[in-house]
């Protein structure tokens, strides 16, 4: 899950760093970055021709891959670096089949990280979202916090339920991942 962009620097889990464009964690508080409406698509190395999935389609961006690649596609332990007008934006380690980041990862950017479960390239299962200052450890679904979960911000300490992204309940909306206007 990649952020697209919003008020402070963040990131949207999928591609983070320039997906991590910005966080905004504001009195209605808002972790926030626009989602993308691309669908996520095949990139290849273009040193090794080796595939990987990418969820967050970004232009100009290529990649590095340093791992097995079967059939084409990335397979087994790797470390992948994407780049956006040939800088490294956002390194991502962990398992990789058939293409895509699987099981136990993490994905880096400039600003902050994640460590976790991961399916399809994307957060998914339990883990840690850093960025900056704030930290989400807790359930993830497609990217985003979707279970139990506790967000951690110069603003406080926010436990509960999440959906798609939001803080169920409490007096303050609070989203990770989604515009703040999409929490209900």
């Amino acid at each position: 899950m990649r952020p697209r962009s919003s008020n402070i620097k963040g990131a949207n889990i999928a591609r983070m760093a320039a997906r991590l464009s910005a966080l905004v964690l504001a009195v209605g508080c808002s972790v926030a970055f626009a989602q993308s409406v691309t669908q996520g698509i095949f990139i290849a190395d273009r040193n090794t021709g080796c595939k990987i999935w990418n969820p967050n389609p970004q232009s100009v961006e290529t990649i590095v891959w340093s791992g097995s690649c079967v059939n084409g596609l990335a397979q087994g332990r790797g470390k992948l670096q994407w780049l956006q007008n040939g800088k490294i934006y956002e390194t991502d380690e962990g398992e990789w089949s058939a293409g895509r980041q699987v099981g136990r990862g993490s994905q880096a950017w400039p600003l902050g990280r994640y460590d976790g479960e991961v399916v399809n390239s994307e957060p998914n299962g339990q883990g840690v979202l850093t960025l900056k200052a704030d930290r989400y450890d807790g359930a993830f679904r497609n990217g985003k916090p979707n279970g139990i979960g506790t967000l951690t911000s110069q603003h406080g300490i926010f436990k509960g339920t999440w959906k798609d992204g939001c803080l169920i309940g409490g007096k303050q909306k609070i989203a990770v991942g989604v515009p703040l206007s999409t929490c209900l």
